[in-house]
């Protein structure tokens, strides 16, 4: 006897939006497993709402021991990896930029198989997603969970000002909407907020009314480790508590919502994946399955630095981490519209000296490169070894090292030299990022190199240089040999992690799930979150993951309609220890 009708694994983004949206119809039963804790709305910690996303430091949010290699295993270290391990998931504790890409992006998913899924099939999701403060029409809507504002140019930091007057003298136009007008050029950035917070989907869609639905149970601490099987059916999932404790969770249908990096790793550690690779961890294979694992993506980015001067900087207070961004193309062949970016920040972190940096990072937006996630050999049980695999593709690369030649001019022109230094890269960034956990005696070290910067500038870069390695990016030269072999020793990558369960059409070995979420050859089994994108969008895949979810969602909930399935399960309700955290019951 199934004890509910749906049992998600992970209150993520995606998770939350499928709990939130199944449970409108009082005849379906929902289990929402989270491993992480809750955040209960009215008693949210002060981190996780904060306009500059402070949450981003502080490891209790996070998965603990996750790490990736930014190229392979083979050729870069395996560097610590945040993502979000929370009600919210990585919503909680990422900057909330609330960015759908271009329309080619979606396009591009139709043509490669995923019918159903081009741009004009997902606007009608990106516009129920949303309420946008600042924009109407057709192409925004007004009544969604998700509030969408942007920063009014009064209120820009001076870095966003120089930078609007640097690109307009480079014949960079200026966009208002990034999200309706999809061209090239200096763009205020939308990000998911309210006035005074950031607005997480994990908040906004599992808010009060929701969580009092008593068709829902929200289990927080709840770590689903495998999934049950009866042949080739998933009848639930097996989980272990915070506390030691085991319980198992039976559900007529099984949707894994656990992002990118942990969704194949759980399919994998319950049989489903590579076989070969299976067999080597000692996991018995139910199905082989080549493409789980693959296709990984993210966008990769050069970290490029640079001191703001005392007219650069932002005035104190809680404001978002960013207010503009540079889009444009960059003509490789082979690329698409939009595919190079650049992040324009001047609060980077926490800490007086993350005041006293900008952020000048050229993003390539559609990279050609693909990694893989697969279980680590000596440790099935453990974190999956995470290899991007950048500049694999070579036309990745090529796109980089123009990006870098013209961050280099743009950051040495007039318009920026009011506002900020020479711009600068790290050849060890990992050294400075242990200073990025909030501490006080983090605090302390910020604030000692800060004023050594401000009264004697060459001790305090001193200091700094101790902690990170410099390098103007004025003084790489030309040869294209020397900046290639510089960017792959410095090049990282945002969160944006995605296409690990890819869709696709049944007889494509590559494809996992259909278009609808339904894992090939499994019954009972969905993925419906950044997993199943077929490419990465020309944004940060926040937007595009609640979009993901909102339109599986909805052909669940046409599927019950029009079936006997709501409502069949009515047996007892899941087990879980004394006291564990819930909702709904």
């Amino acid at each position: 006897m199934a004890d509910s009708d749906y049992l998600i694994v992970g209150a993520g983004a995606a998770g939350a939006v499928l709990a939130a949206r199944l449970t409108e119809n009082p005849l379906i039963t929902v289990v929402l497993a989270e491993a992480g804790r809750d955040l209960v709305p009215g008693r949210e910690p002060a981190d996780v709402m904060s306009l500059f996303p402070l949450s981003t430091f502080n490891g209790a949010y996070a998965w603990p021991g996750l790490e990736a290699h930014w190229l392979t295993a083979a050729d870069s270290p395996a560097l610590p990896f945040a993502q979000g391990r929370v009600v919210g998931g990585s919503s909680t504790i990422m900057g909330m930029w609330a960015v759908r890409g271009v329309p080619n992006d979606y396009d591009d998913w139709a043509r490669a198989g995923a019918n159903g899924w081009g741009w004009t099939d997902v606007l009608p999701f990106f516009r129920k997603l949303e309420t946008d403060c600042d924009f109407d029409g057709p192409l925004h809507g007004q009544d969604g969970p998700l509030p969408i504002r942007r920063q009014p140019q009064p209120d820009w930091p001076p870095l966003a000002k120089a930078m609007q007057v640097a690109a307009a003298r480079r014949g960079f136009a200026h966009i208002d909407d990034m999200n309706a007008d999809f061209s090239d050029g200096h763009c205020v950035l939308p990000i998911s907020r309210t006035a005074t917070a950031r607005a997480s989907a994990g908040l906004c869609y599992l808010n009060p009314s929701v969580r009092n639905r008593r068709n829902l149970r929200l289990l927080s601490r709840t770590t689903i480790d495998r999934l049950l099987f009866d042949g080739h059916r998933v009848v639930g999932a097996g989980a272990h508590t915070d506390d030691g404790g085991r319980i198992e969770l039976r559900a007529r249908e099984t949707i894994v919502t656990a992002g990118a990096l942990q969704t194949p790793a759980l399919l994998m550690r319950s049989g489903i994946g590579p076989g070969a690779a299976l067999q080597s961890c000692g996991v018995p294979v139910v199905e082989d399955h080549p493409g789980i694992g693959a296709n990984l993506q993210n966008h990769p980015l050069l970290p490029v630095l640079a001191f703001l001067t005392r007219a650069g900087r932002e005035p104190t207070g809680d404001r978002p981490p960013a207010s503009t961004y540079l889009r444009w193309s960059s003509d490789v062949p082979g690329s698409t519209p939009g595919d190079m970016g650049l992040y324009i920040r001047s609060y980077l972190l926490w800490h007086a000296l993350g005041r006293r940096m900008a952020m000048l990072s050229p993003v390539l937006m559609r990279p050609a490169s693909r990694g893989r996630v697969t279980l680590d050999r000596t440790n099935p049980a453990g974190s999956p070894v995470v290899e991007f695999n950048f500049l694999s593709d070579r036309r990745d690369l090529v796109r980089l090292i123009e990006a870098l030649r013209f961050v280099s001019a743009l950051s040495g022109s007039g318009e920026l030299a009011t506002v900020c230094g020479p711009a600068f890269q790290l050849l060890n960034a990992n050294r400075l990022n242990r200073f990025n956990t909030l501490s006080r005696r983090n605090a302390f070290l910020a604030w000692l190199v800060t004023g050594c910067l401000d009264l004697w500038p060459a001790v305090g870069r001193t200091l700094f240089e101790r902690l990170a390695e410099m390098r103007f990016i004025g003084t790489l030269g030309e040869d294209k040999t020397s900046l290639g072999d510089h960017i792959r020793s410095t090049i990282i990558g945002t969160n944006h992690v995605c296409g690990t369960c890819r869709m696709g059409g049944a007889r494509d070995p590559t494809a996992v799930v259909d278009t609808n979420g339904r894992v090939h050859r499994i019954t009972g089994l969905r993925v419906a979150d950044a997993s199943v994108m077929l490419n990465i969008p020309s944004g940060n895949t926040h937007l595009p993951t609640v979009m993901v979810a909102e339109k599986i969602a909805d052909s669940m909930r046409t599927d019950a309609v029009n079936s006997s399935f709501a409502g069949a399960a009515r047996g007892p309700q899941p087990a879980t220890r004394p006291g564990a955290p819930q909702s709904g019951t």
